[in-house]
């Protein structure tokens, strides 16, 4: 493109600001706290990362597991924190997952 095409098509003025700011926020910080309600107490696990909000809330349900599955002193713990996270897919843990952008 040329700068005359930018002069003659106020469409691409405008977009252009929020392209910008479309790629600006594609590394943005996310912190996520995860809370888990099951029969012996209540577990708090953390995460940060950057970029999408997904994958760091799945770390801070990891973590509020592996918490859990210390805590109740479990003999496997990755088999314990595999299925804590699919019972609280399942909705058979009360979870609540909250994240600062």
């Amino acid at each position: 493109m040329n700068r005359k095409a930018f002069a003659t098509n106020p469409r691409l003025v405008l977009a252009l600001p929020l392209v910008l700011s479309l790629l600006a926020g594609c590394n943005r910080s996310v912190e996520c706290t995860t809370e888990i309600t099951a029969g012996t107490g209540t577990f708090k696990g953390t995460a940060r990362g950057e970029g999408e909000k997904g994958p760091v809330m799945k770390a801070a349900l990891r973590d509020a597991c592996q918490r859990m599955c210390v805590d109740t002193k479990s003999p496997m713990l990755d088999a314990c924190v595999t299925r804590c996270t699919v019972d609280v897919g399942a909705t058979k843990i009360g979870a609540r997952t909250s994240c600062n952008d």
